[in-house]
């Protein structure tokens, strides 16, 4: 299954990635009365946002292939916390029945933080990375 993803071109990947924030921002955008009022539990909203921004993150990284430089998650963690916090700014400018809430973009960003941790796990364990070429007369 990984291989088949890692085989997946790049354009490809980064469309996935747009699709996604799409979605993320229709369902953090529509008005409250449109979603239907079924809470199992309390906080189960908290377990939707982490969810939305694990996969988030997880999609970003594959679709970037940090799997080959790790430094391209400093850009990650940023861009996805901050696409969350600016949901939850433009529901609180909408009025649309949605508020802002600080526990949202908690768990906004521990979905991003445990994506990304799955992700070097995943790539550090599952994936080779490509060999380095030596230069004519290097040793290995």
């Amino acid at each position: 299954m990984i291989s088949f993803l890692l085989k997946i071109r790049q354009p490809v990947r980064i469309f996935l990635v747009i699709t996604y924030v799409g979605c993320i921002a229709a369902l953090s955008l529509l008005p409250s009365k449109d979603f239907p009022q079924l809470p199992l539990f309390e906080g189960f909203d908290k377990v939707v946002h982490f969810l939305m921004y694990f996969i988030f993150s997880v999609l970003f990284s594959w679709s970037i292939k940090t799997e080959f430089n790790y430094f391209r998650l400093l850009f990650i963690i940023p861009v996805t916390i901050g696409w969350g916090i600016l949901m939850e700014f433009m529901q609180l400018s909408m009025h649309l029945g949605r508020s802002f809430s600080w526990y949202d973009v908690l768990a906004n960003s521990i979905g991003v933080f445990a994506g990304i941790l799955l992700y070097i796990l995943i790539s550090r364990n599952f994936i080779k990375k490509p060999r380095q070429k030596l230069l004519p007369g290097g040793d290995e």
